[in-house]
Protein backbone atom coordinates (compact mmCIF):
# COMPACT_ATOMS: atom_id res chain seq x y z
CA UNK A 1 0.00 0.00 0.00
CA UNK A 2 1.63 3.31 -0.66
CA UNK A 3 2.28 5.64 2.08
CA UNK A 4 -0.60 8.27 1.36
CA UNK A 5 -3.09 5.48 1.74
CA UNK A 6 -1.38 4.51 4.93
CA UNK A 7 -1.53 8.08 6.32
CA UNK A 8 -5.07 8.32 5.49
CA UNK A 9 -6.23 4.71 7.29
CA UNK A 10 -3.85 6.53 10.08
CA UNK A 11 -6.04 9.41 10.35
CA UNK A 12 -9.57 7.62 10.30
CA UNK A 13 -8.44 5.34 12.82
CA UNK A 14 -7.07 8.18 15.09
CA UNK A 15 -10.46 9.93 13.85
CA UNK A 16 -12.12 6.35 14.75
CA UNK A 17 -11.07 6.12 18.21
CA UNK A 18 -14.51 8.39 19.39
CA UNK A 19 -16.44 5.87 16.87
CA UNK A 20 -16.49 3.47 20.20
CA UNK A 21 -19.28 5.53 20.86
CA UNK A 22 -20.57 5.76 17.41
CA UNK A 23 -23.04 3.94 15.74
CA UNK A 24 -21.29 0.97 14.58
CA UNK A 25 -23.27 1.22 11.40
CA UNK A 26 -23.14 4.52 10.73
CA UNK A 27 -19.16 3.81 10.83
CA UNK A 28 -19.25 1.44 8.48
CA UNK A 29 -21.14 3.54 6.29
CA UNK A 30 -18.38 5.95 6.60
CA UNK A 31 -15.38 4.15 6.17
CA UNK A 32 -17.40 2.42 3.23
CA UNK A 33 -17.78 6.39 1.78
CA UNK A 34 -13.66 6.43 2.65
CA UNK A 35 -13.21 3.59 0.20
CA UNK A 36 -15.08 4.55 -2.36
CA UNK A 37 -13.65 7.68 -2.55
CA UNK A 38 -10.38 6.03 -2.75
CA UNK A 39 -11.64 4.21 -6.07
CA UNK A 40 -10.96 8.27 -7.17
CA UNK A 41 -7.54 8.36 -6.30
CA UNK A 42 -4.92 8.61 -9.26
CA UNK A 43 -3.12 5.60 -10.20
CA UNK A 44 -1.23 4.36 -8.01
CA UNK A 45 -3.14 4.78 -4.65
CA UNK A 46 -5.91 3.94 -3.07
CA UNK A 47 -8.68 1.58 -5.53
CA UNK A 48 -7.94 3.14 -8.39
CA UNK A 49 -7.79 -0.02 -10.10
CA UNK A 50 -11.32 -0.97 -9.45
CA UNK A 51 -12.51 2.42 -10.69
CA UNK A 52 -16.27 1.84 -12.50
CA UNK A 53 -16.01 -1.75 -11.03
CA UNK A 54 -19.86 -2.96 -10.58
CA UNK A 55 -18.35 -4.99 -7.26
CA UNK A 56 -17.03 -1.38 -6.09
CA UNK A 57 -20.24 -0.90 -3.84
CA UNK A 58 -19.71 -4.23 -2.89
CA UNK A 59 -16.31 -4.39 -1.97
CA UNK A 60 -16.34 -1.10 -0.18
CA UNK A 61 -19.05 -2.19 2.03
CA UNK A 62 -16.71 -5.52 3.14
CA UNK A 63 -13.57 -3.26 3.72
CA UNK A 64 -15.84 -0.75 5.77
CA UNK A 65 -17.43 -3.52 7.90
CA UNK A 66 -13.93 -5.22 8.26
CA UNK A 67 -12.55 -1.64 9.11
CA UNK A 68 -14.80 -0.43 11.57
CA UNK A 69 -14.84 -3.70 13.52
CA UNK A 70 -11.27 -3.81 13.99
CA UNK A 71 -11.72 0.22 14.80
CA UNK A 72 -13.88 -0.68 17.64
CA UNK A 73 -12.05 -3.17 19.10
CA UNK A 74 -9.22 -0.89 19.98
CA UNK A 75 -8.18 -0.98 23.22
CA UNK A 76 -7.34 2.30 23.78
CA UNK A 77 -4.65 2.01 26.39
CA UNK A 78 -2.74 -0.33 23.93
CA UNK A 79 0.46 0.78 22.24
CA UNK A 80 -0.93 1.86 18.16
CA UNK A 81 0.40 -0.29 15.62
CA UNK A 82 3.49 0.59 13.91
CA UNK A 83 2.86 2.20 10.00
CA UNK A 84 4.22 -1.04 8.82
CA UNK A 85 2.06 -3.05 11.09
CA UNK A 86 -1.14 -0.97 10.12
CA UNK A 87 -0.32 -1.59 6.22
CA UNK A 88 -0.25 -5.18 6.39
CA UNK A 89 -3.20 -5.26 8.59
CA UNK A 90 -5.11 -2.75 6.24
CA UNK A 91 -3.69 -4.69 2.86
CA UNK A 92 -5.00 -8.22 4.40
CA UNK A 93 -8.63 -6.62 5.10
CA UNK A 94 -8.47 -5.48 1.43
CA UNK A 95 -7.18 -8.67 0.02
CA UNK A 96 -9.88 -10.60 1.94
CA UNK A 97 -12.64 -8.70 0.97
CA UNK A 98 -11.28 -8.74 -2.81
CA UNK A 99 -10.42 -12.45 -2.79
CA UNK A 100 -13.93 -12.80 -1.40
CA UNK A 101 -15.85 -10.92 -4.43
CA UNK A 102 -13.21 -12.31 -6.85
CA UNK A 103 -11.38 -9.10 -7.85
CA UNK A 104 -7.64 -8.75 -8.44
CA UNK A 105 -5.50 -8.44 -5.08
CA UNK A 106 -4.02 -5.33 -3.79
CA UNK A 107 -0.20 -4.85 -3.92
Amino acid sequence: MKPIIVALLTIAAALAAPAQAQDKKQAIEDYKDMCMQAASMPKPYGEYDLKGNPKLDAYCGCFGAQFAEGVMKVDPKAKPPTADEATKRDLAMRNACRQKLGLPLAK
